[in-house]
């Protein structure tokens, strides 16, 4: 108990911790293990931060990193409840960053996502944007591995071919273009020609880019990206909230 006690201290340090956390600190929660889950996924969930100012603001992405280098599905259903995730005003980052790295941080499970994942996707008792995000999820964890994206692709084709909600219908395009999934080009362009497909979601054109494009898209790969990387590519940059 001591010792979790000692890694949510940890934890809380994060919401001093600026853009990029000092990696004794990373070192220190990570080390304490599934301790660690509990405090980084309250933090990770206190999406009100995203608002706030620096160094606050932060700390959400900060513990939804450091639980996707923790590697566990507990963070599956919590995070995708979260969803959709609130812009206060046109632009804002912060909310888009979360949105982004939270599809990504339950891709790093791998094939241990895939179950909790269709559980939330089939389930039409969740909100669409927490199914649409689950998809993408999924998604990533075929990035993650490999061997897992011909049996997703032809999941989603298969609910493709039930689905009667245009936003549904939607999500699903978007996996399999994601997936470069070329082999779905003419069904999928045929519902957007009966205006089956909500277009605000995603648009033809995109869809038809990403479908005939070779393979996979190269964005699943940021899936894979270890920590630091993913501080150095995707940031957060100071300048963005101070903009």
């Amino acid at each position: 108990m001591t010792f979790d006690l000692a890694v949510g201290e940890y934890v809380k340090q994060l919401r001093r911790a600026g853009p990029r956390p000092p990696e004794h600190l990373v070192r220190h929660i990570l080390q304490g293990g599934p301790g660690a889950v509990a405090p980084l996924l309250a933090l990770a969930l206190d999406n009100d931060l995203l608002h706030e100012d620096v160094p606050d603001c932060y700390a959400p992405i900060h513990a939804l990193r450091l639980l996707g280098e923790l590697r566990t599905t507990e963070i599956v259903a919590p995070l995708l409840r979260a969803l959709p995730i609130e812009q206060e005003y046109p632009g804002e980052e912060l909310p888009v960053l979360w949105a982004d790295e939270a599809a990504q941080m339950i891709g790093r499970q791998g094939a241990a996502a895939v179950e909790p994942l269709w559980a939330v996707i089939d389930d039409p008792e969740w909100d669409m944007a927490g199914r649409g995000m689950a998809l993408a999820a999924l998604t990533y964890a075929t990035s993650v591995a490999p061997e897992l994206r011909d049996e997703v692709v032809s999941e989603v084709l298969k609910r493709l071919g039930q689905s009667d909600d245009e936003r549904f219908t939607a999500h699903l395009i978007a996996a399999l273009a994601s997936l470069g999934a070329d082999s779905a080009y003419q069904q999928v362009m045929d519902l957007y020609r009966a205006h089956k497909v909500d277009t605000s979601i995603i648009p033809s054109a995109t869809a038809r880019q990403m479908l005939l494009a070779p393979g996979p898209t190269s964005r699943l790969q940021c899936a894979q990206h270890p920590l630091w990387e993913r501080y150095d590519r995707h940031g957060p940059h100071p300048e963005e909230k101070e903009n």
